[in-house]
């Protein structure tokens, strides 16, 4: 209840709340503000819902074979392999609602922590799940710092992203630091030639779940 009520205000303070969400909440005594809501509950739910045209599913198509017939060639064995899949597609559904809605769903941050979790302590053992979990406090801190010292320019880590991170770095354990600089190397590259192109301001933000992908890629496949 805590964690979506947080939400609920964090929607707030950029806007997105629904109409009736926001007065909801008011009703409850939960004051959101009077710019809380930019768009209706019927507005958010066509939002929200995905009608991939068919270059889309071909992308995803041939992006979730390539993960899947990259386990073999890193010399995972199939057990693991499995696992890495599960990781992949949650992480795929990310993605794509992200892209769609700018959210990553509980759920798929919710399967890539049990799935790479396992993955991890089949590959490393306790060792790996104890570096993961140092790694995701490591994580948490630093996002909760960033969202302190951004509250004041109305700046933050969205939830979703904190969530996937932090169960990327149970999935990747020793090698999250390297794939947590790959994630943000390619999203730097990209914001900066989107401003160099006139696309993007220096306060847009960007759905981060594609970056986050690298991470997944490059902490487990190459280097996990």
């Amino acid at each position: 209840m805590g964690i979506w009520l947080a939400d609920c205000r964090s929607q707030a303070l950029k806007g997105a709340l629904t109409h009736e969400r926001a007065e909801a909440l008011r009703e409850a005594g939960i004051d959101v503000g009077k710019g809380a809501s930019t768009r209706s509950e019927v507005e958010q739910q066509r939002r929200c819902s995905f009608s991939p045209r068919p270059w889309q599913r071909a992308v995803l198509a041939a992006a979730m074979a390539l993960w899947f017939a990259a386990q073999p060639l890193f010399g995972v064995p199939w057990y693991q392999g499995a696992l890495l899949c599960v990781c992949g597609a949650a992480m795929a559904s990310g993605v794509v609602c992200d892209l769609r809605a700018r959210m990553i769903p509980l759920e798929c941050c919710a399967a890539l922590l049990v799935a790479g979790g396992a993955y991890q302590l089949l590959r490393h053992g306790s060792a790996g799940i104890a570096e993961g979990a140092v790694a995701a406090a490591a994580v948490l801190a630093v996002c909760w710092t960033a969202n302190r010292i951004a509250r004041k320019s109305g700046g933050s880590v969205g939830f979703g992203d904190i969530r996937c991170m932090t169960a990327l770095a149970f999935a990747c354990g020793p090698a999250t630091l390297l794939g947590a600089a790959a994630c943000y190397v390619s999203a730097c590259a990209f914001s900066l030639a989107g401003m160099l192109a006139h696309r993007l301001g220096r306060r847009d933000g960007i759905p981060m779940a594609p970056f986050l992908s690298i991470w997944l890629a490059v902490g487990t496949t190459v280097l996990g």
